[in-house]
């Protein structure tokens, strides 16, 4: 759902583009639009609502509009580029990152000239243009980048020590590997809400961790173990949370036999008849 989100609002995007760079709904009704558009592709490309996200979203808008006057390719590369800023700082790896970023601008500089180029065509020429120019923007989709969460968890980690930083490593593990697992839609909020404690957790120990740098010690010692049992706790709590699902899932499977008794069934019937023809002919 979230990959076909991304794809309409690049559509939306580059549909609406060549109308917001000539200025044809207004200066002050295209800028509004390119704006709000170019956010709406920089959510989409993260998959959450961020600070980061919507600021990149908001900057690429300002870039294409500038420099897409000039030349549509280099504003669509911008627009682009910015809008997957915060998802190419989730990506794992120097290499991979360098070729999602690569890929963002170039999918944008493509998209930009496509939908430039084809603007005045017929309707169903341009809607085959706004088309290939969503899936060339959403190539990027393809490099693998981290969980929004586990991306957090990892970066408090790198800024905690001693007991919370193997805690928050754990979660972030965690959540790398709990998206394939299917939750209730009740469990799914409740484990949301034990996701977003975490983090508020985390950012409260690396508040903690700088304090007590600037302080040299202090006397938060208290405060600091309350915080680390209560990270190891919400960790272990969600461990076991979503083992129990898998386990109850893989039991699940385990007894639904139907198929099975079904196909046996269809093999002891055809024996039986090929029994019988053998019998018939002899």
């Amino acid at each position: 759902m979230k990959k076909i989100a991304f794809l309409l609002a690049a559509a939306s995007t580059f549909t609406a583009l060549p109308l917001t760079l000539s200025g044809g709904a207004g200066s002050t009704v295209s800028a509004v639009l390119l704006v709000a558009l170019s956010v709406g592709l920089a959510v989409a490309a993260s998959e959450s609502l961020n600070a980061l996200a919507v600021g990149a979203g908001a900057m690429g808008a300002l870039f294409s509009g500038v420099l897409g006057v000039v030349s549509p390719a280099v504003g669509g590369a911008a627009l682009v580029g910015l809008a997957f800023a915060e998802r190419t700082t989730r990506v794992r790896g120097s290499s991979a990152r360098v070729v999602h970023l690569g890929g963002a601008l170039l999918g944008g500089a493509i998209a930009g000239a496509i939908a430039h180029a084809y603007a005045p065509a017929a309707f169903v020429v341009r809607a085959v243009a706004v088309v290939v120019s969503a899936v060339v923007v959403a190539l990027p989709l393809l490099v693998d980048a981290d969980d929004p969460v586990a991306h957090m968890l990892d970066q408090s980690a790198r800024d905690v020590s001693g007991e919370a930083q193997a805690s928050l490593k754990e979660g972030a593990e965690l959540r790398r590997s709990a998206d394939d697992v299917v939750l209730t839609r009740a469990d799914a909020k409740r484990v949301r809400r034990t996701w977003r404690s975490l983090l508020r957790l985390a950012e409260a120990r690396v508040r903690l961790e700088r304090a007590a740098a600037r302080t040299k010690g202090g006397s938060a010692g208290a405060v600091v173990e309350m915080v680390n049992q209560r990270i190891e706790d919400h960790v272990r709590v969600l461990t076991r949370a979503y083992t129990a699902v898998d386990t109850a899932h893989a039991a699940a499977a385990g007894l639904d036999d139907a198929d099975l008794r079904s196909v046996e069934v269809v093999g002891e019937s055809l024996e039986e008849e090929s029994r019988a023809l053998v019998e018939i002919r002899s």
